[in-house]
């Protein structure tokens, strides 16, 4: 299907298969399998990722008797970046502003700073590097988890050295990726570590 010319509004316009599945209640693989069968209109991106029409998905809802699409946007998901490479925080900062779902982003640069900022913030997702100044990923990690006001907060480690990945999964982080980034892995654990929690926000 080609992508309708609807560019003033396409951050609210279109869903991501992701987000139309979580709202069905069934996999990504088996709401594609709709879009496949014609059953569910959609098209893809430049960048090759599939998208639903909003109005399309409604239509889509009200024919198999499933639970109406929310009128309202839902409230950005909060999510903190921390890394003291620029490059990464830009990065990953454009990603995410820009990222369908949208996320609300705060960035911290060393490990002082991000306790603070989560204290303050209350993020959904913690995307955290392992080797930076002051504090490490390890430690903040450590210490968040330990803390009941903040375990439940969802942690994804990043790294350029493969060796500290173990650390910080034994700190109690959720996931890690190792640097160079890929757009697909990222995509992937939000995904997987938003979805318990994308209906509180």
């Amino acid at each position: 299907m080609k992508k309708p010319d609807n560019s003033e509004n396409s951050a609210e316009a279109f869903l991501t298969t992701g987000a139309a599945a979580r709202h069905c209640q069934v996999s990504s693989a088996a709401l594609k399998r709709w879009i496949r069968a014609g059953r569910l209109a959609g098209f893809k991106t430049v960048g090759g990722h599939a998208r639903i029409p909003v109005d399309e998905f409604k239509r889509f809802l009200r024919e198999h008797g499933m639970p109406p699409y929310p009128a309202a946007a839902p409230a950005s998901i909060p999510v903190l970046v921390v890394d003291d490479e620029p490059d990464v925080v830009g990065f990953l900062t454009a990603l995410l502003v820009e990222h369908p779902l949208g996320f609300k982003v705060e960035t911290a640069t060393d490990g002082y700073e991000a306790l603070i900022k989560v204290g303050a913030f209350k993020p959904a997702l913690l995307i955290l590097d392992v080797l930076m100044p002051l504090l490490d990923g390890v430690e903040v990690c450590r210490r968040l988890k330990r803390n009941p006001a903040t375990r439940e907060l969802k942690i994804l480690g990043i790294s350029g050295f493969p060796d500290a990945v173990a650390a910080l999964l034994a700190a109690g982080a959720d996931a890690c990726l190792t640097k160079p980034l890929s757009l697909q892995a990222i995509e992937r654990e939000l995904e997987r570590l938003l979805a318990p929690v994308a209906r509180r926000w």
